[in-house]
């Protein structure tokens, strides 16, 4: 009883997140005039690897979910999506964290929490690291899908925009979960 509350409850909080996320990016991507600039930072893909470096495969379905929403609720408020082939770029981005972290997983570079594993999700500067690894294999398979399907994406600003929005991202929550901790040693240091 407690896996599917554990599985209902993570999803339900990846969907919400990545909801919010990207109606704002998509909402700044279409009031500002900023689309090229916005390409640049694609903040929710680091929802995308956030939720699978902290929940793993459990939160496919919340992540699907999210990226369906986000297409009916953007034809009933007249957003624009950012690409014509919405669904099929989604999917790439969805399998891209998947994939590398299996590839790490082959290659003997286990991802975890402590100095047991080679990667520790905790460490930002993995965290990083691995955003890197699955922008470049994003930026792969957008290259793939482009070679038989026709696109109007530029997928290596596109792939550049996932890592940087990706790294934007856990940067500012990083920052906002840490910020309490970093005023409180501030102040104790004046007192």
């Amino acid at each position: 009883m407690n896996i599917i509350i554990d599985k209902i409850i993570s999803n339900l909080l990846v969907t919400t997140t990545y909801f919010i996320i990207a109606l704002f990016w998509l909402y700044c991507f279409n009031n500002f005039e900023v689309q090229i600039q916005l390409l640049l930072f694609n903040f929710p893909y680091g929802i995308f690897v956030l939720s699978f470096l902290f929940f793993g495969n459990k939160v496919i379905l919340g992540l699907l979910l999210a990226n369906i929403c986000i297409y009916f609720f953007s034809l009933n408020y007249d957003f624009v999506l950012p690409f014509k082939d919405y669904f099929i770029i989604s999917f790439i981005q969805l399998v891209c964290m998947p994939i590398t972290l299996f590839a790490l997983e082959k290659f003997n570079f286990t991802v975890g929490i402590g100095k047991n594993y080679k990667l520790d999700k905790t460490n930002i500067y993995h965290v990083l690291l691995i955003c890197f690894l699955s922008a470049i294999l994003n930026f792969i398979l957008n290259i793939f899908y482009d070679l038989f399907f026709i696109s109007q994406v530029n997928f290596l600003l596109f792939s550049v925009g996932c890592f940087f929005g990706s790294v934007v991202l856990i940067v500012l929550i990083k920052l906002l979960v840490n910020s309490p901790y970093m005023l409180k040693k501030k102040f104790k240091i004046f007192t």
